[in-house]
């Protein structure tokens, strides 16, 4: 019975001691997986000096003794040589996107003005009259509204009746801004009417808004400050920049403020410079892009039909009688046919007339100028060609009717 026991107690204490030797071997494989995958994953740490996109890294190995957390410009286009010494389209691609990241962190770290605008009432110089469906209503309080919408950067007039309510909404876009004086931003309008009085005496009252020959615009000068003026409009967008007003017209419509008076009638008088410079910057650019636009229109060549005298003669004749009732000059004209063209009757094949056509340019009343075609037609009598008849100026065909540079 003992020996029993004693065989028991032996197997017994076999299996614990079985058991507790599987744990700790269990153990330490864990604790050997653990360390592996640390090692792996300090290693791989190491290594981000060369990010996903392949660009050179600010932190340092673990082997050097001292970190750089900065690059200038110079060494880091050193850097992506060392890295890529055979491929100059990565190191200028890589170098691109070092300069965009650059370029944003410090646009996120400019401050930022638009939370500038108080949220008090603030006097206009003028009232307004606040044209809301039906009925107008006087406002001479108002709270500015800045935010960023879909369409870029707004700032709408909120009338002190009607808080909730964008009575003007005015909005910059990238050119404008960038034409902008220093320190300023200007703005145009793009919903909303209103009535004013205008004027030196400001006795005439006209109401405004969008969509007409005369621009509104608006000019964020300071914090809490917001001219707006108008003036006839030129340009038009025709060049794909943005139109410009008449120098001599614009007037400050209002000024948007604080209320002491004196505040007021400082900005009437100091806004119309700074607006009248925001004008000239858009009129120089403009006609930039014009004279651009421009230069691409020039004279066709003469055919060989421009050899002829009498009919370049009888073309000068009728093109300059033609285009001097509307107070334009001809300066240059050439026949741009080699041969007369000729038209038949598509029924019974029989020929009604011959043309050729011509190019000249003309310069209008208003020191324009254009390119612009002419016919020149002859009928047939059954037996031969009639004299030589006018067929006119060439309408709706380009190249003709377009607008171009007079040297």
């Amino acid at each position: 019975m003992k020996k029993i026991i004693l065989l028991l107690v032996l197997a017994l204490c076999y299996n614990t001691s079985h058991a507790q030797l599987g744990k700790m071997l269990k153990k330490k494989a864990k604790a050997a997986v653990e360390k592996k995958l640390k090692n792996k994953e300090e290693a791989s740490s190491s290594s981000k000096s060369d990010n996903a996109t392949g660009m050179v890294g600010s932190t340092s190995t673990s082997n050097q003794n001292s970190s750089k957390t900065e690059y200038t410009d110079e060494e880091f286009k050193a850097e992506l040589a060392k890295k890529y010494p055979n491929d100059q389209a990565k190191q200028d691609l890589y170098y691109q996107k070092y300069l965009e990241k650059k370029q944003q962190e410090a646009d996120a770290n400019k401050p930022k003005t638009a939370s500038n605008i108080s949220d008090d009432f603030l006097y206009m110089s003028y009232p307004f009259a606040m044209t809301k469906g039906m009925s107008a209503v006087g406002v001479d309080r108002v709270k500015l509204r800045r935010q960023m919408t879909d369409m870029g950067d707004n700032i709408d007039v909120l009338p002190a009746q009607d808080p909730d309510y964008a009575w003007l909404r005015f909005l910059t876009t990238p050119e404008l801004e960038a034409m902008s004086p220093e320190g300023y931003i200007g703005y145009e309008l793009v919903s909303g009417m209103f009535t004013t009085k205008v004027g030196t005496d400001r006795s005439q009252t006209l109401e405004l808004g969008t969509g007409m020959p005369i621009l509104v615009r608006g000019m964020l000068i300071a914090d809490d400050v917001f001219v707006i003026y108008a003036a006839s409009h030129q340009g038009g967008h025709a060049f794909n920049v943005p139109s410009y007003m008449h120098q001599k017209d614009i007037t400050i419509l209002n000024v948007i403020g604080k209320g002491e008076q004196q505040f007021h009638l400082d900005w009437l008088e100091k806004a119309k410079p700074i607006v009248q410079e925001f004008e000239a910057t858009l009129k120089a650019n403009y006609d930039a892009a014009a004279k651009s636009t421009m230069a691409a229109i020039k004279m066709p060549k003469a055919g060989a039909m421009n050899s002829n005298t009498s009919l370049v003669s009888f073309a000068k004749q009728n093109v300059s009688k033609t285009i001097e009732k509307d107070g334009a000059q001809l300066l240059k004209l050439n026949i741009e046919s080699n041969d007369w063209s000729v038209v038949k009757n598509k029924y019974t094949g029989h020929i009604l007339y011959r043309w050729i056509k011509g190019a000249f340019t003309e310069k209008n009343k208003n020191n324009d100028c254009y390119l612009q075609g002419f016919l020149i037609k002859q009928y047939y009598d059954g037996s031969g060609y009639g004299s030589s008849e006018f067929g006119g100026i060439i309408h709706g065909q380009m190249p003709y009717g377009q607008k171009m540079n007079c040297e």
